[in-house]
């Protein structure tokens, strides 16, 4: 993922918004109030339900059991849909198309998210997980675990232009453009390596030309045991080492800058209040690269930044999620329905 810079936005208006949280074994959208923690209800949603967006005043559930994306209105109506391929996991948005890869269907659906019409499919390589889109959103970058490679995507045509090969025997999970869309970054799990690639339609063409040419590997890092995600700013790229506790720390080129040890299951990390903040997937508790910490009422595996040095984390194991701000602690935990995967605001 790409995250450029501090991830606070403006959570003045906390008082009318709303948590919505995928509930992965539950099958529902639970809902709570952002300012409390207040239950609001749930919405059943479909088999497996984990990551879900905002878009066009809706929001999408990926239910990875279902050969269907699941739309909730603000009045709480459900529309289901046909993605036509079983396994829709992660969401990405390029010119007013909403894309989903379809992990068992080896292919990125593509929906209309006003008309909540399938508009299309995209075939690319096995297993599609995480998507990356361009700052142009002319191209996208799809991340195939079983085939190693990282697919590039015209949103224009919506054609497979290539792949980027990220090694033999390479398993994909993590894919991220750099802010500025001139590198491309992608980790392999089994290989324990980060590799930063040559985004299509860079390396001297003109701004307007056609984006034709498919990127290739620019060069390649090691990282700690079982990488699973990183994350990506102007001047740095993070990848989190879930099975040795480390977070390794890289320039933009792979030059590694620091090795973070003394985690447990780093899965995740945050720029908020001036510090990077480590959510840990077997410790109660954020802690900073700088050594603060921050109790929580159960180890996290997903957070969502809300603002105002605030996170809601998903406390996947415990069936609860809380808000938690890094400079007070927990603001309020709230029981939910099994499996809480993550939260979006709406």
């Amino acid at each position: 993922m790409s995250r450029d810079g501090p991830i606070d936005g403006d959570a003045g208006d906390a008082p009318g918004r709303v948590v919505a949280v995928p509930c992965e074994g539950a099958d529902v959208l639970a809902l709570f109030a952002l300012a409390t923690g207040e239950p609001l209800g749930s919405v059943p949603v479909g088999s497996h339900p984990v990551h879900a967006t905002t878009t066009a005043d809706r929001t999408l559930v990926a239910t990875m059991g279902e050969r269907s994306v699941t739309a909730v209105d603000p009045g709480g109506e459900v529309t289901r849909v046909d993605t036509g391929v079983l396994g829709p996991s992660h969401f990405a948005s390029a010119n007013g198309d909403l894309y989903v890869s379809c992990s068992a269907g080896d292919a990125l659906a593509v929906i209309d998210p006003v008309e909540l019409t399938l508009t299309g499919r995209v075939g690319v390589g096995a297993e599609p997980h995480e998507l990356a889109v361009g700052p142009d959103e002319r191209r996208l970058y799809s991340g195939s675990r079983r085939d190693g490679v990282v697919d590039v995507v015209d949103t224009a045509t919506r054609e497979r232009l290539g792949t980027v090969d990220a090694g033999p025997e390479a398993r994909v999970q993590g894919v991220a453009l750099a802010p500025d869309g001139h590198r491309g970054y992608a980790v392999d799990q089994d290989g324990s390596r980060i590799v930063v690639f040559e985004p299509a339609g860079h390396g001297g063409e003109e701004p307007d030309a056609p984006a034709t040419r498919v990127g290739h590997v620019r060069n390649a890092a090691a990282v700690g045991a079982d990488p699973y995600d990183l994350v990506v700013t102007a001047d740095r790229v993070f990848v989190p080492g879930r099975a040795d506790g480390t977070v390794h720390e890289f320039s933009p080129d792979l030059t590694l800058e620091a090795v973070h040890e003394g985690f447990s299951r780093p899965v995740d990390l945050f720029k908020t209040n001036g510090r990077w903040w480590v959510l840990d997937a077997e410790a109660a508790r954020l802690r900073s690269l700088d050594g603060a910490v921050v109790d929580t009422s159960a180890p996290g595996l997903v957070a969502a930044p809300v603002g105002g040095g605030r996170l809601l984390v998903s406390h996947y194991d415990d069936d609860r999620i809380s808000l938690v701000d890094v400079a007070d602690g927990t603001v309020w935990t709230a029981d939910t329905p099994a499996y809480p995967f993550g939260a979006v605001v709406v």
